[in-house]
């Protein structure tokens, strides 16, 4: 799926930003992927959007490259990954190969059992802290399971997601926050979704701007 500059409102600025959403199928990410890209095309900035995904049905997992900016290709390159937004906590783990040096990693506390039987879950603090080792600072994880539950229920945890990236200041300059949450308040379940954004935005504008927590 490719967006293209609207060619009404001047960008913000020349700057690019790669962002990789990754989680499980059902969890709403091409939401959240077409959300971005259509409010920074709104500011006159080039949007592009490629979908990949190792299970198609529901509950497979799944990634969501989103470019916006100065980009020519929808795929971003091994390593090249500025923001991790992760709406799943093991499959966020797994992609920290992807981050560019100084990466940033949002993610959710969110931990869901794979469909297949018999897999057992790691425990939730070892793997944070595993990933701290990792990344250090650069890692942000947001209560998205007790924010949602608060707006009606974890199906708002991407909403919450969105809500701490636009109150994190890595979107600056490429998709405007009150564009956002124009676009949320359009949304199927207005009133939840925009609970759920402003939840996340509040959590993240007090603890974890432009990615230290």
């Amino acid at each position: 799926m490719t967006y293209g500059s609207s060619g009404g409102k001047l960008a913000l600025t020349g700057r690019s930003l790669n962002i990789l959403i990754t989680g499980v199928g059902g969890q709403g990410l091409i939401t959240l992927a077409t959300l971005l890209a259509e409010t920074a095309i709104y500011r006159g900035v080039k949007a592009l959007i490629a979908e990949t995904h190792g299970l198609s049905q529901r509950g497979g997992s799944v990634e969501v490259h989103v470019r916006l900016g100065e980009v020519k290709a929808p795929l971003i390159p091994q390593g090249g990954v500025d923001v991790l937004l992760g709406l799943e906590l093991i499959e966020t783990a797994r992609r920290l190969k992807t981050l560019s040096e100084d990466g940033v990693v949002l993610t959710t506390d969110i931990m869901l059992r794979p469909g297949l039987p018999g897999v057992k879950l790691p425990d939730k603090t070892s793997l944070i802290e595993s990933m701290k080792n990792v990344v250090g600072d650069r890692l942000i994880v947001v209560p998205a399971s007790k924010l949602a539950r608060e707006a009606g229920g974890l199906l708002y945890a991407n909403t919450v997601m969105l809500g701490a990236l636009a109150a994190s200041g890595l979107l600056d300059g490429l998709v405007d926050v009150e564009d956002l949450k124009a676009a949320v308040a359009r949304m199927k379940r207005a009133e939840e979704n925009m609970k759920a954004f402003q939840l996340g935005f509040d959590y993240c504008a007090a603890t974890c701007r432009r990615g230290n927590p």
